[in-house]
Protein backbone atom coordinates (compact mmCIF):
# COMPACT_ATOMS: atom_id res chain seq x y z
CA UNK A 1 0.00 0.00 0.00
CA UNK A 2 1.92 3.03 -1.11
CA UNK A 3 2.94 5.81 1.65
CA UNK A 4 0.57 8.35 0.36
CA UNK A 5 -2.28 6.81 0.52
CA UNK A 6 -1.90 6.02 4.24
CA UNK A 7 -0.80 9.64 4.84
CA UNK A 8 -4.46 10.99 3.57
CA UNK A 9 -6.54 7.76 4.51
CA UNK A 10 -5.23 8.15 8.39
CA UNK A 11 -5.95 11.95 8.95
CA UNK A 12 -9.63 11.35 7.12
CA UNK A 13 -10.50 8.61 9.30
CA UNK A 14 -9.48 9.96 12.76
CA UNK A 15 -11.48 13.43 11.65
CA UNK A 16 -14.56 11.17 10.35
CA UNK A 17 -13.83 9.57 14.47
CA UNK A 18 -13.98 12.77 15.99
CA UNK A 19 -17.81 13.97 13.68
CA UNK A 20 -19.03 10.20 14.66
CA UNK A 21 -17.73 11.05 18.29
CA UNK A 22 -19.38 14.20 18.86
CA UNK A 23 -22.66 13.09 16.72
CA UNK A 24 -22.73 9.85 19.17
CA UNK A 25 -22.60 12.66 22.25
CA UNK A 26 -25.78 14.50 21.13
CA UNK A 27 -27.58 11.85 20.00
CA UNK A 28 -26.76 10.03 23.41
CA UNK A 29 -28.07 13.23 25.27
CA UNK A 30 -31.21 13.20 23.18
CA UNK A 31 -32.18 9.69 23.01
CA UNK A 32 -32.06 9.48 26.84
CA UNK A 33 -34.57 12.42 27.21
CA UNK A 34 -37.47 10.51 25.37
CA UNK A 35 -39.74 7.99 26.36
CA UNK A 36 -38.81 4.35 25.58
CA UNK A 37 -39.89 3.03 22.09
CA UNK A 38 -40.35 -0.35 20.81
CA UNK A 39 -37.67 -1.93 18.18
CA UNK A 40 -40.53 -1.57 15.21
CA UNK A 41 -41.62 1.45 16.48
CA UNK A 42 -41.16 4.82 14.63
CA UNK A 43 -42.24 7.05 17.13
CA UNK A 44 -38.79 7.19 18.29
CA UNK A 45 -37.49 8.98 15.64
CA UNK A 46 -40.23 11.26 16.08
CA UNK A 47 -39.69 12.31 19.15
CA UNK A 48 -35.95 12.50 18.78
CA UNK A 49 -36.38 14.90 15.91
CA UNK A 50 -38.16 17.19 18.16
CA UNK A 51 -35.10 17.43 20.70
CA UNK A 52 -32.62 19.95 21.39
CA UNK A 53 -29.14 18.60 19.30
CA UNK A 54 -30.40 15.95 17.34
CA UNK A 55 -30.80 17.08 14.11
CA UNK A 56 -26.85 18.81 14.35
CA UNK A 57 -26.07 15.22 15.14
CA UNK A 58 -27.58 14.24 12.11
CA UNK A 59 -25.17 16.69 9.79
CA UNK A 60 -22.19 15.41 12.25
CA UNK A 61 -23.06 11.81 11.38
CA UNK A 62 -23.20 13.25 7.65
CA UNK A 63 -20.27 14.44 7.55
CA UNK A 64 -18.48 11.77 9.75
CA UNK A 65 -19.46 9.34 7.07
CA UNK A 66 -18.71 11.35 3.71
CA UNK A 67 -14.64 11.35 5.67
CA UNK A 68 -15.14 7.60 6.06
CA UNK A 69 -15.56 7.17 2.31
CA UNK A 70 -12.90 9.52 1.33
CA UNK A 71 -10.61 7.72 3.65
CA UNK A 72 -11.93 4.51 2.13
CA UNK A 73 -11.18 5.39 -1.30
CA UNK A 74 -7.18 5.59 -0.50
CA UNK A 75 -7.15 2.98 2.45
CA UNK A 76 -8.21 -0.63 2.95
CA UNK A 77 -11.14 -1.20 5.61
CA UNK A 78 -9.00 -3.24 7.92
CA UNK A 79 -6.71 0.41 7.66
CA UNK A 80 -9.51 2.55 7.98
CA UNK A 81 -11.79 1.05 10.08
CA UNK A 82 -9.90 0.27 13.26
CA UNK A 83 -8.61 3.87 13.65
CA UNK A 84 -12.61 4.66 14.19
CA UNK A 85 -12.69 3.31 17.79
CA UNK A 86 -10.51 6.49 18.58
CA UNK A 87 -14.24 7.80 18.26
CA UNK A 88 -14.58 6.85 21.58
CA UNK A 89 -12.02 8.67 23.07
CA UNK A 90 -13.60 12.06 21.83
CA UNK A 91 -17.23 10.34 22.72
CA UNK A 92 -16.03 10.49 26.27
CA UNK A 93 -14.81 14.16 26.28
CA UNK A 94 -17.85 15.77 23.74
CA UNK A 95 -19.93 13.82 26.48
CA UNK A 96 -18.30 15.19 29.85
CA UNK A 97 -18.41 18.42 28.05
CA UNK A 98 -22.39 18.35 27.44
CA UNK A 99 -23.31 16.81 30.74
CA UNK A 100 -20.66 19.80 32.45
CA UNK A 101 -19.19 16.71 34.25
CA UNK A 102 -15.17 16.20 34.96
CA UNK A 103 -13.45 13.71 32.19
CA UNK A 104 -13.48 10.53 34.18
CA UNK A 105 -9.66 9.39 33.95
CA UNK A 106 -10.35 5.49 34.48
CA UNK A 107 -12.38 5.57 31.14
CA UNK A 108 -10.02 7.67 29.26
CA UNK A 109 -7.50 5.00 29.94
CA UNK A 110 -9.45 1.61 29.38
CA UNK A 111 -10.24 3.88 25.97
CA UNK A 112 -6.19 4.53 25.45
CA UNK A 113 -5.82 1.15 26.20
CA UNK A 114 -8.28 0.11 23.74
CA UNK A 115 -6.69 2.35 21.40
CA UNK A 116 -3.27 0.86 22.42
CA UNK A 117 -4.08 -3.04 21.37
CA UNK A 118 -5.43 -1.21 18.14
CA UNK A 119 -2.53 0.36 16.82
CA UNK A 120 -0.35 -2.79 17.45
CA UNK A 121 -3.27 -4.58 15.61
CA UNK A 122 -2.27 -2.03 12.69
CA UNK A 123 1.57 -2.19 13.19
CA UNK A 124 1.56 -6.08 13.01
CA UNK A 125 -1.29 -6.84 10.25
CA UNK A 126 -0.23 -4.63 7.53
CA UNK A 127 -3.40 -4.53 5.79
CA UNK A 128 -3.26 -4.82 2.14
CA UNK A 129 -5.76 -3.41 -0.13
CA UNK A 130 -7.82 -5.88 -2.47
CA UNK A 131 -9.49 -5.76 -5.32
CA UNK A 132 -12.72 -3.98 -3.81
CA UNK A 133 -14.57 -6.20 -5.55
CA UNK A 134 -17.37 -8.67 -4.05
CA UNK A 135 -16.60 -12.12 -4.11
CA UNK A 136 -19.61 -13.61 -4.33
CA UNK A 137 -18.41 -17.32 -3.10
CA UNK A 138 -17.25 -15.75 -0.11
CA UNK A 139 -19.74 -13.61 0.78
CA UNK A 140 -22.42 -15.92 1.15
CA UNK A 141 -21.15 -18.13 5.02
CA UNK A 142 -20.02 -14.50 5.91
CA UNK A 143 -23.54 -12.90 5.36
CA UNK A 144 -25.48 -15.91 7.40
CA UNK A 145 -23.36 -15.73 9.80
CA UNK A 146 -23.95 -11.77 10.05
CA UNK A 147 -27.47 -12.00 9.58
CA UNK A 148 -27.72 -14.88 12.28
CA UNK A 149 -25.61 -12.60 15.07
CA UNK A 150 -28.05 -9.95 14.46
CA UNK A 151 -31.39 -12.12 14.77
CA UNK A 152 -29.64 -13.37 18.21
CA UNK A 153 -29.19 -9.90 19.26
CA UNK A 154 -32.98 -8.67 18.48
CA UNK A 155 -34.16 -11.49 20.00
CA UNK A 156 -32.30 -10.98 23.60
CA UNK A 157 -33.11 -7.09 23.32
CA UNK A 158 -36.92 -8.08 23.25
CA UNK A 159 -36.84 -10.38 26.01
CA UNK A 160 -34.34 -8.22 28.12
CA UNK A 161 -35.39 -5.11 29.82
CA UNK A 162 -33.55 -2.31 31.64
CA UNK A 163 -29.85 -1.74 30.86
CA UNK A 164 -29.27 -5.26 30.05
CA UNK A 165 -30.61 -4.42 26.59
CA UNK A 166 -27.79 -2.31 25.71
CA UNK A 167 -24.91 -4.86 24.94
CA UNK A 168 -27.36 -6.86 22.29
CA UNK A 169 -28.70 -3.75 20.79
CA UNK A 170 -25.10 -2.47 20.35
CA UNK A 171 -23.64 -5.56 18.66
CA UNK A 172 -26.52 -6.07 16.34
CA UNK A 173 -25.67 -1.99 15.17
CA UNK A 174 -21.95 -2.77 15.31
CA UNK A 175 -22.64 -6.03 12.89
CA UNK A 176 -24.92 -3.18 10.43
CA UNK A 177 -22.21 -0.47 10.46
CA UNK A 178 -19.29 -3.03 9.48
CA UNK A 179 -21.15 -4.11 6.97
CA UNK A 180 -22.35 -0.60 5.77
CA UNK A 181 -18.86 0.21 5.74
CA UNK A 182 -17.53 -2.60 3.47
CA UNK A 183 -20.25 -1.56 0.96
CA UNK A 184 -19.21 1.81 1.02
CA UNK A 185 -15.60 0.66 0.43
CA UNK A 186 -16.99 -1.07 -2.36
CA UNK A 187 -18.93 1.81 -4.09
CA UNK A 188 -15.97 4.23 -3.04
CA UNK A 189 -13.06 2.36 -4.87
CA UNK A 190 -14.70 2.40 -8.18
CA UNK A 191 -16.66 5.52 -8.33
CA UNK A 192 -15.32 7.47 -10.96
CA UNK A 193 -17.71 10.39 -10.93
CA UNK A 194 -20.37 9.25 -12.81
CA UNK A 195 -23.51 9.20 -10.51
CA UNK A 196 -25.91 7.50 -13.07
CA UNK A 197 -23.72 4.12 -13.04
CA UNK A 198 -23.66 4.70 -9.35
CA UNK A 199 -27.47 4.63 -9.29
CA UNK A 200 -27.36 1.00 -11.28
CA UNK A 201 -25.08 -0.19 -8.24
CA UNK A 202 -27.14 -2.69 -5.96
CA UNK A 203 -24.62 -1.77 -3.22
CA UNK A 204 -26.25 1.86 -2.86
CA UNK A 205 -29.16 0.52 -1.72
CA UNK A 206 -28.23 -2.29 -0.07
CA UNK A 207 -26.01 0.57 1.66
CA UNK A 208 -29.22 2.23 2.38
CA UNK A 209 -31.05 -0.34 4.06
CA UNK A 210 -28.40 -1.56 6.13
CA UNK A 211 -27.41 2.08 7.07
CA UNK A 212 -30.84 2.90 8.34
CA UNK A 213 -31.09 -0.40 10.38
CA UNK A 214 -27.70 0.28 11.68
CA UNK A 215 -29.08 4.10 13.02
CA UNK A 216 -32.30 2.79 14.18
CA UNK A 217 -30.71 0.03 16.86
CA UNK A 218 -28.11 2.99 17.38
CA UNK A 219 -30.85 4.84 19.20
CA UNK A 220 -32.66 1.82 20.59
CA UNK A 221 -28.96 0.99 22.24
CA UNK A 222 -28.93 4.76 23.30
CA UNK A 223 -31.72 5.33 25.48
CA UNK A 224 -30.06 2.98 28.10
CA UNK A 225 -27.25 3.48 30.36
CA UNK A 226 -26.61 7.49 31.74
CA UNK A 227 -23.69 7.21 30.53
CA UNK A 228 -23.79 5.57 27.13
CA UNK A 229 -20.09 4.52 26.85
CA UNK A 230 -20.69 0.84 26.92
CA UNK A 231 -22.58 1.26 23.92
CA UNK A 232 -20.07 4.03 22.09
CA UNK A 233 -17.34 1.43 22.87
CA UNK A 234 -19.23 -1.67 21.83
CA UNK A 235 -20.39 -0.11 18.22
CA UNK A 236 -16.81 1.13 17.99
CA UNK A 237 -14.93 -1.82 18.30
CA UNK A 238 -17.69 -4.04 16.85
CA UNK A 239 -17.65 -1.96 13.75
CA UNK A 240 -14.27 -2.65 13.10
CA UNK A 241 -14.24 -6.40 13.79
CA UNK A 242 -16.46 -6.59 11.33
CA UNK A 243 -14.95 -4.46 8.77
CA UNK A 244 -11.64 -6.85 8.49
CA UNK A 245 -14.19 -9.82 8.34
CA UNK A 246 -15.92 -8.10 5.27
CA UNK A 247 -12.83 -6.89 3.98
CA UNK A 248 -11.10 -10.49 3.60
CA UNK A 249 -14.26 -12.20 3.32
CA UNK A 250 -15.64 -10.37 0.38
CA UNK A 251 -12.92 -7.46 -1.06
CA UNK A 252 -10.22 -9.75 -1.13
CA UNK A 253 -8.02 -7.60 1.48
CA UNK A 254 -5.58 -9.11 3.63
CA UNK A 255 -3.37 -9.20 6.58
CA UNK A 256 -0.33 -10.49 7.87
CA UNK A 257 0.05 -14.72 7.92
CA UNK A 258 2.71 -16.37 9.96
CA UNK A 259 2.88 -18.01 13.52
CA UNK A 260 4.17 -14.89 14.99
CA UNK A 261 2.18 -12.45 13.38
CA UNK A 262 -0.89 -14.63 14.17
CA UNK A 263 0.03 -14.29 18.20
CA UNK A 264 0.46 -10.72 17.56
CA UNK A 265 -2.58 -10.11 15.99
CA UNK A 266 -4.12 -12.09 18.92
CA UNK A 267 -2.87 -10.08 21.96
CA UNK A 268 -3.62 -6.94 20.45
CA UNK A 269 -7.04 -7.71 19.84
CA UNK A 270 -7.31 -9.52 23.66
CA UNK A 271 -5.81 -5.76 24.65
CA UNK A 272 -8.17 -4.17 23.26
CA UNK A 273 -11.07 -6.29 24.63
CA UNK A 274 -9.62 -5.94 28.43
CA UNK A 275 -9.49 -2.16 27.34
CA UNK A 276 -13.80 -3.02 26.59
CA UNK A 277 -14.18 -4.55 29.45
CA UNK A 278 -12.72 -1.83 31.22
CA UNK A 279 -15.15 0.55 30.15
CA UNK A 280 -17.41 -1.38 31.00
CA UNK A 281 -16.84 -2.09 34.83
CA UNK A 282 -16.49 1.70 34.64
CA UNK A 283 -19.47 2.75 33.19
CA UNK A 284 -21.65 0.04 35.40
CA UNK A 285 -19.52 1.89 38.69
CA UNK A 286 -20.18 5.64 37.53
CA UNK A 287 -24.19 5.01 36.46
CA UNK A 288 -24.76 3.02 39.67
CA UNK A 289 -22.90 6.39 41.43
CA UNK A 290 -24.63 8.87 39.37
CA UNK A 291 -28.02 7.40 40.23
CA UNK A 292 -26.98 7.40 44.10
CA UNK A 293 -26.88 10.95 43.98
CA UNK A 294 -29.37 12.02 41.70
CA UNK A 295 -31.99 10.06 43.26
CA UNK A 296 -31.85 12.22 46.69
CA UNK A 297 -31.81 15.50 44.63
CA UNK A 298 -34.48 14.94 42.55
CA UNK A 299 -36.62 14.26 45.40
CA UNK A 300 -35.24 16.95 47.37
CA UNK A 301 -36.37 19.20 45.09
CA UNK A 302 -39.78 17.91 44.07
CA UNK A 303 -40.48 17.93 47.90
CA UNK A 304 -43.12 21.08 48.75
CA UNK A 305 -42.26 23.28 51.70
CA UNK A 306 -45.39 22.46 53.27
CA UNK A 307 -44.79 18.70 53.64
CA UNK A 308 -43.26 15.61 53.16
CA UNK A 309 -44.97 14.21 49.60
CA UNK A 310 -43.60 13.84 46.11
CA UNK A 311 -45.35 17.09 44.61
CA UNK A 312 -46.84 15.05 41.26
CA UNK A 313 -49.11 17.35 39.13
CA UNK A 314 -53.05 16.22 39.25
CA UNK A 315 -55.44 17.13 36.44
CA UNK A 316 -57.66 19.63 38.51
CA UNK A 317 -55.01 20.11 41.04
CA UNK A 318 -51.51 22.06 40.78
CA UNK A 319 -48.51 20.63 42.91
CA UNK A 320 -49.37 22.17 46.47
CA UNK A 321 -52.08 24.56 45.40
CA UNK A 322 -54.13 26.24 48.51
CA UNK A 323 -51.78 24.46 51.25
CA UNK A 324 -53.10 21.03 50.49
CA UNK A 325 -51.02 18.32 49.23
CA UNK A 326 -51.76 17.33 46.29
CA UNK A 327 -54.32 14.48 45.45
CA UNK A 328 -52.51 11.04 44.09
CA UNK A 329 -49.15 11.90 45.80
CA UNK A 330 -46.74 9.64 47.61
CA UNK A 331 -44.87 10.26 50.48
CA UNK A 332 -41.21 9.98 50.25
CA UNK A 333 -38.44 9.90 52.60
CA UNK A 334 -35.12 12.20 52.29
CA UNK A 335 -32.52 10.26 53.19
CA UNK A 336 -30.44 13.54 53.92
CA UNK A 337 -32.89 14.47 56.69
CA UNK A 338 -33.29 12.73 60.10
CA UNK A 339 -35.85 10.28 60.99
CA UNK A 340 -38.88 12.19 62.76
CA UNK A 341 -41.14 10.69 65.40
CA UNK A 342 -44.95 10.63 63.95
CA UNK A 343 -47.73 10.63 66.19
CA UNK A 344 -50.67 9.76 63.81
CA UNK A 345 -52.16 6.71 65.69
CA UNK A 346 -51.40 3.73 67.66
CA UNK A 347 -49.38 1.80 64.71
CA UNK A 348 -47.05 4.22 64.33
CA UNK A 349 -45.77 4.39 68.33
Amino acid sequence: MPHTSVAIAVPLAICAAASFGAAAALQQRAARRVPEARLTSTRLLRDLLRQEGFVPSIGLAAMGFVLQGMALAFGPLTLVQPLLITGTLFFIGFACYLNRRPVDVVLVLAASLALAGLTAFILVARPETGAAHFDTAGALPFAVGMVAVVGVCLVLATRLSGDARVLPLAVATAVCYGVAAGLLRSLASEFDGDLFALAGRWQLYALAVVGVAGFSLNQQAYQKGLLGTLAVATITVGDPAVSIGVGIAWLGESIRGGPAATVGEVVSLLVVAGGILLIHTRSQWLTQRLRGHELPDALHEARPRSGGYLAAPCPDEGPGRGGREPRGSWPVTDPREPRRQRDDGPLDR
